[in-house]
C-alpha cells in the first residue's frame, strides 16, 4: 500500500512539476528558468566555504585557499573550529541552513550521526579508485577518507627511559600523574582512545581499567593541540596521540626521543573524512574540493604536514614514517555499535574521571 501511494505521489509530483515549468517559461526569462532547472552541482559559483578543525595544518590550508582557489578562480573561506567535536556541533546547528559547502576532518566515529541527520550528500569522486579500498567507510560516498592514523599513547624516552610494557603495567603506581589525557567528549583522538579501551577490555571491563588508571592521569585537555603541547613542554612523559606523531620530531627536530607506545600491536584506527555538505550553496566547488584533496599532489602533502598516512597507495612515505614498526593489529568498532553505546560509555568514563 505504501508503495502504491508513493507511486501516486511521484506521478502527481512529476505532472505538477511540468505545469509549473510551463507556467514559468511563459512569464520568466528563459535563461532564469534554465538555471533553475540545473542541478546545484552543475552551477558555477565564485566561492567555497570550508569547515575544518583548528589543527588543520597551514600547508593544507594554503593548498586550498591559494592553489585550489587559483585553479578554479574562486574565493575560499576556510573556517576552523576548536576540535572535531566543535566542528560536528557547528554542522549540526546549521543543518537547516548551512554556511559550509564542504567539511574536512570529521572522523569515522561520527558517521552514524552524520548519516542519520543527513549532514552530507553522496558524491563518488573520480579519484575513488585510487583510495585504499580498506579505508572506504561508506559505499554511498556520503563521506570520503582523506587521511588515517592510529590512536595510542606516545612517550618521551628521555623523561621515561623505562616505559610501561602492557596495559596492566600502565596502571602501576610508578606512573602516577604521568599521562596527559584528551577529553573524549570534545577531542577526536580522545574519543578514539576511549574506544580503544572498550575494544581491549570490553563493555564490562573498561571501567575497571579506567579506575585503576585514574591516578596516573595528570590532566585532561579539551583537544589534541593543548594536550600535546603540555607533553612536549615536559609537563608529563606520556600523552594520547597518533602513532605517527613521532615522525614530526624525527623529520623536523632530528630526534627520536618521542616514541609510540603500543601494547599488543593494537591502536585504534582513526580515519578522517571529508564530505559535501547537504544544501551547500556552492556544491560544484565542494565536489571539486573533494577531488582536490584526493589528488596525488595534495595527498603527498599529508605525511610531513598533517603527520598522518595518505589514503592513496601511490604516495611514497618519507623515511620518518618508517622509523618504527606499524601497529600489527589496528582495531575499530563498528559505527552502529559506537552510535548505540558511545554516550553511555562517555558518561561512565566521566563519572570515573571527575
Amino acid at each position: 500500500m505504501i508503495r502504491h501511494n508513493f507511486r501516486f505521489l511521484l506521478v502527481f509530483g512529476m505532472a505538477l512539476g511540468v505545469l509549473v515549468l510551463v507556467a514559468c517559461s511563459r512569464d520568466e526569462d528563459p535563461d532564469v528558468v534554465s538555471e533553475r532547472a540545473q542541478s546545484p552541482a552543475s552551477i558555477e559559483t565564485d566561492s567555497l566555504v570550508v569547515y575544518t578543525y583548528d589543527a588543520f595544518p597551514r600547508a593544507l590550508r594554503d593548498a586550498l585557499t591559494t592553489h585550489f582557489a587559483e585553479e578554479y578562480d574562486v574565493t575560499v573561506d576556510l573556517q576552523r573550529f576548536a576540535d572535531t567535536g566543535a566542528l560536528f556541533n557547528q554542522l549540526y546547528l546549521e543543518r537547516e541552513d548551512p554556511r559550509a559547502d564542504v567539511v574536512i576532518g570529521l572522523d569515522a566515529t561520527y558517521l552514524s550521526r552524520v548519516y542519520e541527520l543527513g549532514l552530507t550528500v553522496p558524491y563518488r569522486p573520480e579519484a575513488a579508485d585510487e583510495i585504499n579500498a580498506d579505508l572506504i567507510v561508506d559505499d554511498q560516498f556520503r563521506v570520503v577518507p582523506f587521511d588515517y592514523g592510529g590512536i595510542t599513547l606516545n612517550y618521551d624516552s628521555v623523561a621515561l627511559p623505562d616505559p610501561p610494557g602492557s596495559w596492566d603495567e600502565l596502571t602501576d603506581e610508578r606512573f602516577r600523574s604521568s599521562i596527559v589525557m584528551l577529553n573524549p567528549a570534545t577531542s577526536s583522538p580522545g574519543r578514539n582512545f576511549l574506544l580503544l579501551t572498550v575494544a581491549v577490555f570490553g563493555d564490562d571491563g573498561f571501567e575497571q581499567f579506567w579506575r585503576r588508571l585514574r591516578p596516573n592521569v595528570l590532566t585532561v585537555t579539551g583537544g589534541w593541540t593543548d594536550g600535546y603541547g603540555l607533553y612536549v613542554q615536559g609537563e608529563a612523559p606520556m600523552v594520547v596521540s597518533y602513532d605517527t606523531s613521532p615522525a614530526y620530531h624525527i623529520e623536523y627536530e632530528d630526534t627520536d626521543r618521542y616514541r609510540p607506545l603500543i601494547f599488543d600491536g593494537e591502536v585504534y584506527l582513526q580515519i578522517e573524512v571529508a564530505g559535501v555538505v547537504n544544501r551547500a550553496r556552492n556544491e560544484l566547488n565542494a565536489r571539486r574540493a573533494i577531488e582536490f584533496i584526493l589528488s596525488r599532489e595534495f595527498q603527498e602533502l599529508i605525511p610531513l604536514n598533517q603527520f598522518m598516512f595518505p589514503v592513496r597507495d601511490d604516495v611514497e612515505l618519507p623515511s620518518a614514517f618508517t622509523a618504527y614498526p606499524r601497529a600489527a593489529s589496528p582495531v575499530v568498532l563498528p559505527p552502529d555499535v559506537v552510535a548505540d553505546n558511545f554516550e553511555d560509555w562517555l558518561a561512565r568514563w566521566e563519572a570515573i574521571m571527575r
